[in-house]
């Protein structure tokens, strides 16, 4: 869902391990970090200090590289980058949902939805409806330089879409380029000169805005 959401918006996305380096990227995002191997928290605890956005969903900091459970509370040696603690995680049943509003409009909180109490985070939404009503679902934490995002739950790709998007406007980051629905564009760098990519998936002919002049390498036109 996080990289659906990136890439239906044309943002330029690595996918890396937990043992890559860290340091060339201003956003990395872990969700379902249920295993947190030993030195891995230090690498994103050293990243967001720096300046870094670090976000991670529900069902994070469980357990150690050999399976073995993490005490202390949740998300485990996650949660004073995330400035949260995780109490318990409600299973929903699979046609039923909660809900919360981000932005000014309700999403749904699926599958799973934590219970968490904020320890220096900052919440930006909270739950609507069952006992825990007006506890928090997504957060944001100030950890040095950088930010690390919590959510508590799973929810649709409308919310992912604009959560994501709005991470990307906080850090400067622009997509490739603004295109219609349906329509892909990624962009390739050799050197000083960048190839841009833009397939159209629709059935129909699309219009797209480019913020600069390029060749057609297929026609030799240029725009």
């Amino acid at each position: 869902l996080y990289y659906r959401a990136l890439e239906e918006q044309n943002y330029a996305v690595d996918i890396i391990g937990v043992d890559d380096d860290y340091e060339n990227y201003d956003v990395v995002i872990a969700p379902l970090l249920y295993m947190t191997k030993t030195g891995t928290d230090e690498k994103i605890r050293s990243f967001v200090k720096k300046g870094g956005t670090f976000i991670t969903s529900y069902f994070s900091g469980i357990v150690d590289e050999h399976d073995l459970v993490i005490t202390g509370g949740y998300p485990g040696k996650l949660r004073d980058i995330l400035g949260i603690w995780v109490e318990e995680s409600d299973a929903l049943p699979s046609d039923s949902a909660n809900h919360f509003i981000y932005e000014g409009k309700e999403y749904p909180a699926k599958l799973l939805c934590d219970l968490m109490h904020l320890e220096g985070a900052e919440e930006m939404a909270q739950y609507q409806e069952d006992f825990y009503a007006g506890t928090p679902v997504l957060t944001k934490n100030a950890f040095g330089a950088g930010k690390a995002y919590y959510v508590g739950t799973r929810s649709g790709n409308d919310f992912y879409r604009e959560f994501i998007r709005n991470c990307m406007e906080e850090r400067g980051i622009r997509p490739v380029l603004e295109t219609p629905e349906g329509v892909e564009a990624t962009e390739r760098f050799n050197g000083d000169r960048s190839i841009l990519f833009v397939l159209n998936h629709n059935d129909h002919p699309e219009g797209i805005q480019l913020r600069d002049r390029r060749k057609d390498l297929l026609t030799g036109n240029v725009y």
